[in-house]
């Protein structure tokens, strides 16, 4: 009678996974680890690890691309109806949180992979996130992309460090980078990083969001047009998907839009119908 093998994966959550394991050669070599939060790769000593395969999206009854943006879109707490306030501003409902959409790790992965095919089109060197909301989708992309990955620090940063450097990680100078941030409206903090990176010595190739909001902007930065952009989504895409998906009613996304698009004033009547419409 064979004996029963009684290796086991520890437990996780109370459930217990069993972990890939690597034929061995010899007994007497430790079988490598891999985390469970990886996505399969070759092991340690077979090789540099491949990225992930950015062929063509695979074709189906609806763009995968419109998919991704719907996923965003959708993301629990990403849009929230209510009137708000962004700086000295009205806003009819509440700024986008986009940090909600890296909450689920299966959407970052693929926002990842949507980000690195942008970066694969441009030749990119490095990948560089953006201080601080770009810096898990960089990450992401990076990964995603088998990219070297930095970030670049808000300007006028002060850490603990003397003439501490703007940017950290893999080195830019030279080199052809992507700058990595949630969303572009105005520019004026994509003409900010990219002068940092510039000053590095990087060569700036272009930027990639999850929104771009430059259609709502009352001003675009000279930089902001010029630069290549990709988004996954555009703002007032995203308002029309998460009303198609029952996260905003649809009075409410018409008054929204309105008041967007055509910049109502801080006294304009219209802003009481919005609890109503609510």
């Amino acid at each position: 009678m064979q004996p029963q093998n009684t290796d086991t994966a520890p437990r996780i959550g109370g459930s217990l996974h069993t972990l890939p394991r690597r034929p061995k050669s010899d007994d007497s070599a430790p079988a490598p680890t891999r985390s469970l939060m990886t996505l399969p790769r070759r092991w340690p000593d077979e090789g540099i690890s491949s990225p992930i395969e950015l062929g063509p999206p695979a074709t189906g009854s609806r763009d995968p691309d419109q998919l991704l943006a719907t996923r965003l879109a959708t993301a629990p707490g990403l849009v929230r109806a209510g009137a708000s306030r962004w700086d000295d501003a009205r806003t009819p409902i509440h700024p986008l949180s986009l940090e909600s959409a890296y909450a689920d790790p299966l959407l970052l992965r693929d926002l990842g992979i949507r980000g690195a095919r942008f970066a694969r089109d441009l030749d990119v060197d490095v990948v560089v996130g953006a201080e601080t909301a770009g810096v898990p989708l960089a990450a992401a992309i990076s990964l995603a992309g088998g990219l070297p990955f930095a970030f670049v620090r808000k300007p006028g940063y002060r850490g603990h460090e003397i003439d501490e450097p703007p940017v950290r990680g893999a080195e830019v100078a030279g080199r052809r980078v992507l700058l990595v941030d949630d969303a572009i409206s105005s520019g004026t903090a994509v003409e900010r990083f990219t002068a940092s990176l510039v000053g590095a010595g990087a060569e700036v190739v272009g930027v990639f969001v999850l929104v771009d909001m430059r259609e709502v902007a009352d001003r675009v930065t000279s930089v902001a047009a010029a630069l290549p952009t990709e988004s996954v989504s555009t703002y007032l895409e995203v308002l029309d998907l998460a009303t198609a998906n029952g996260i905003l009613d649809p009075a409410v996304h018409k008054l929204s839009v309105d008041a967007i698009v055509n910049k109502w004033t801080k006294d304009d009547p219209r802003w009481d119908l919005l609890p109503v419409a609510a």
